[in-house]
């Protein structure tokens, strides 16, 4: 498939990881190297939200209708099952789109001058998707939505996401925190922080991870653009309205 280009593992394979989110949580994401769920919860917030969604595709669904619906084609399932049952995705702004600030201090120059570029093609790639959604970068961080932040080394990760919900459900800030080297101290090129941007992009619009190593969202990231189930999940997911998922009969 042309959109899965598999990364070399030395210096290019990076294990990302998020654990469930409740409402209004915070999560610590992209481990490396291990891919075992961290199972750990940082403090919740709650930021109550009047936004209300435009028409969305689906009803509201229970669980098992849910799975019905993408069991061949998506990871709902998986996504539900990290989620405790909830949708957690950014609302429709009405012709607004999502503000997104880089990071443009020195702290990228030299070969990594091609990272911002590399976000800002990330970003592009899941709007291609036709998600209701399309981004506009800004230039301050007080007016952004999503912030996307460098530092040099994580330990044992490559990536960090964090982002926020309301009570609805409704994500309302997003943070992307991105290392330019990995643990081993090798420099990302690129190519590899494109493929991580589009990891922790995903979970910034409210994707959890898949099993199948080709999707962009798998926990142990070897590819280097989204696969048909990713853009199948993340069309999925905004045709639904945020909040709890009914279980119904059975489920």
């Amino acid at each position: 498939m042309p959109n899965r280009k598999s990364l070399p593992f030395a210096g290019r394979a990076f294990t990302l990881l998020a654990a469930a989110v409740v409402a209004s949580g915070i999560v610590d994401c992209a481990t490396y190297p291990s891919g075992a769920h961290d199972g750990t919860l940082s403090t919740t917030l709650s930021t109550p939200s009047a936004r209300t969604p435009a028409a969305v595709t689906h009803a509201r669904r229970s669980v098992g209708e849910l799975l019905a619906v993408g069991a061949n084609t998506t990871y709902i399932g998986r996504l539900l099952a990290e989620r405790d049952s909830t949708i957690e995705r950014w609302p429709d702004f009405n012709g607004r789109p999502l503000r997104v600030w880089i990071d443009s201090s020195s702290t990228i120059g030299g070969a990594q001058a091609t990272f911002p570029a590399a976000i800002r093609a990330a970003f592009a790639e899941w709007a291609g998707t036709g998600i209701p959604l399309r981004f506009a970068y800004v230039t301050s961080a007080r007016d952004a939505d999503v912030r996307v932040r460098w530092t040099d080394h994580l330990d044992r990760k490559t990536g960090s996401t964090t982002w926020r919900t309301d009570r609805q459900g409704w994500l309302v800030s997003g943070d992307i925190t991105l290392a330019t080297h990995i643990s081993d101290g090798h420099a990302l090129d690129g190519r590899g922080m494109r493929a991580i941007a589009l990891h922790e992009v995903g979970h910034s619009l409210g994707l959890s991870h898949s099993t199948d190593p080709h999707d962009i969202m798998a926990s142990l990231v070897r590819v280097d653009g989204l696969s048909a189930p990713d853009r199948e999940t993340i069309r999925l997911l905004y045709s639904l309205p945020a909040g709890r998922v009914p279980t119904g009969q059975g489920f």
